[in-house]
Parts: C-alpha cells; structure tokens; sequence
C-alpha cells in the first residue's frame, strides 16, 4: 500500500500532550496519533459527499492521462 505523508502544526500544550502518552505507551508519536487518523478517515469515507469527491477525482485524474472517454450526460442527450 503505497503512503503520503502528512505535516499538520500542533500548539505546543498538544504536541507535550500527545508525546507525553507515547512515552507513557513505549510508542513512537505516529503510532499514538495514526490510529486516530484512520477511523477519521473511516467515518468520513461513508459521507456520500465524500465518496463523490473522491470519484470526480479519480475521473478527472483518468480523464487528464487519457485512460477516461467522458460519456454524454443525460442531460446533454435532451
């Protein structure tokens, strides 16, 4: 599975605070905050908004490399 990396900034009060429970769990810091992001990730990935995000992207993605033929709406068919 191929990963992207992400930098968010953190006030400092939350950076001690999340460091502070991977020290207390022998963990690194990614590993503390990794699951969190993951079931974010989930919850919003069942928002029917988002699904349709991801979808016009990937065809948007497609259609700029040319692996995509746009098919006519049925709007356009009228």
């Amino acid at each position: 599975m191929s990963q992207r990396q992400l930098n968010v900034r953190l006030d400092a009060a939350t950076f001690d605070i999340l460091e502070a429970a991977a020290f207390i769990d022998g963990v690194s810091l990614p590993d503390v905050i990794r699951p969190v992001i993951d079931a974010l990730a989930s919850e919003l990935g069942t928002d029917p908004a988002v699904q349709l995000a991801l979808r016009a992207r990937e065809e948007r993605s497609a259609a700029r490399s040319g692996k995509l033929t746009r098919l006519p709406s049925r709007q356009e068919d009228a």
